[in-house]
């Protein structure tokens, strides 16, 4: 074969090549071209609504800051009521009221009555009023003298004394002790007597008096704690708050009035 008809051949074979795509490189032919998504449109706001939305989004921080503001308060507020309930319970006084009518150290009977502050606080005592039968009495010895006549006794003893100065006349015919309670600090877990008798031959009689009455009575203690709260305290124990001392004695005598009244 000559020269020129292997170069006929060759040529002729280069004619009927089919070149295949390559699936290795990108298709440039069918690549998708992204979509605008305006399609060359703007989007445009106003000055009026540019300052609408400005106005709502400062509307939207003010509201979110106050919101965090009142929370703050509020968590402090708890936390300064949390103290003041701590601070009122280490601070409360609780009053109550003592009856006794033996000694159990001597082992004789012996009338003991007396206030025992059983609080965690101490209490300043403004007054204490006695209700016998009906009538108010401010100390313990005007009720006595009002049942069962005790000036009488205690005039009775200072006349043996001046009679006998070599007598020990509150040994040998009885004797009691008296004190009172307004406008004393009585400290937590302190007893403050009120009254004390010992009974004995020459005084029987009116030692059983006084002792048979004492379920009878009433007695009302008004007292404050360190922290001015005053309460009302009860025979039973009974403890009610009040505004003060001097309003509780007027909200006491009224209900007595009431009560007197339906009677």
């Amino acid at each position: 074969m000559t020269q020129q008809e292997t170069a006929s051949v060759t040529q002729n074979d280069d004619q009927n090549v089919t070149i295949l795509p390559d699936p290795d490189q990108p298709d440039e032919m069918h690549h998708d071209t992204p979509k605008r998504f305006f399609q060359g449109k703007q989007l445009r706001l106003s000055r009026s609504k540019m300052n609408t939305v400005l106005a709502l989004c400062a509307m939207l921080i003010s509201a979110a800051s106050f919101y965090a503001t009142y929370m703050q308060a509020k968590a402090a507020q708890e936390q300064v009521a949390a103290a003041e309930r701590q601070l009122e319970a280490e601070t409360w006084p609780w009053l109550q009221f003592n009856y006794s009518n033996f000694d159990l150290e001597s082992e004789r009977p012996r009338i003991t009555i007396g206030i025992l502050n059983s609080g965690t606080g101490p209490a300043l005592i403004k007054w204490v009023q006695y209700q016998y039968r009906g009538q108010t009495y401010d100390s313990i010895i005007a009720l006595f003298d009002a049942c069962c006549n005790i000036s009488a006794y205690r005039d009775a003893l200072d006349s043996a004394q001046q009679d006998d100065s070599d007598v020990n006349v509150l040994a040998k015919f009885g004797w009691y002790i008296t004190s009172r309670a307004e406008h004393s600090l009585l400290a937590d877990g302190a007893s403050l007597p009120l009254f004390t008798m010992q009974k004995s031959n020459f005084n029987n009689r009116l030692w059983d008096k006084i002792d048979s009455m004492s379920e009878q009575v009433e007695v009302y203690t008004c007292y404050c704690s360190l922290l001015e709260q005053c309460y009302i305290s009860t025979v039973n124990s009974h403890v009610s708050p009040v505004s003060d001392c001097t309003a509780g004695k007027l909200t006491l005598a009224q209900r007595d009035n009431s009560s007197t009244t339906e009677h």
